[in-house]
């Protein structure tokens, strides 16, 4: 099928994987072009009933933080409509997108969402195609997961308290606050 590219937006087929490039703020138009790009790659062949999304979105391609999670809330309504795809890989190097992306595939029913760093992008792939991610001869780093997995109980520990704020010319432990070393 022919790609379809836009200013902010490319989507390829590669092998049952719908590659989706987000570069900028989508329009309207885009997100309703681009589930009409993937509902026709559905129609075309009995064999693209099993599709799956993997999602590229780089911080810089955004002005803020906002703008970024307000783009992977449009391409979630892409993936609300489009309900043959059950798994969908993002793949960015904002740990604030991958937050956003788990908060908003844990609300689209039926979908398996996990956020991937860049350095991890074969291992997206392979999750995807339902591929084992660690090899028997060298583990690698398994990405985030909006899945939940029951845990064995463990013992509580307690956290010893803070200790108080220093005191500023205020008074407000607020005055020292800083956000140096913020991953955006």
């Amino acid at each position: 099928m022919q790609a379809l590219k836009t200013e902010n937006l490319e989507l390829t087929l590669d092998d049952q994987i719908v590659q989706m490039s987000v570069n900028g703020p989508m329009t309207s138009e885009t997100v309703q072009s681009s589930f009409d790009w993937i509902e026709n790659v559905q129609s075309e062949s009995a064999t693209n009933d099993n599709l799956q999304l993997c999602v590229e979105m780089q911080a810089d391609n955004f002005s803020d933080l906002a703008e970024a999670s307000q783009q992977f809330r449009r391409v979630g309504e892409v993936l609300r409509r489009a309900h043959d795809i059950d798994r969908c890989a993002l793949i960015t190097d904002s740990n604030w997108i991958r937050t956003s992306a788990k908060v908003e595939g844990a609300v689209i029913p039926g979908l398996e969402l996990m956020a991937f760093a860049p350095e991890e992008a074969d291992a997206a792939v392979k999750w995807l195609r339902d591929e084992p991610l660690l090899e028997d001869s060298a583990p690698e780093t398994i990405a985030e997961t909006a899945v939940v997995t029951p845990q064995s109980p463990q013992k509580a520990t307690a956290i010893p308290p803070s200790p108080p704020a220093p005191e500023t010319k205020s008074g407000s432990a607020w005055d020292n606050f800083t956000v140096a070393g913020l991953d955006l």
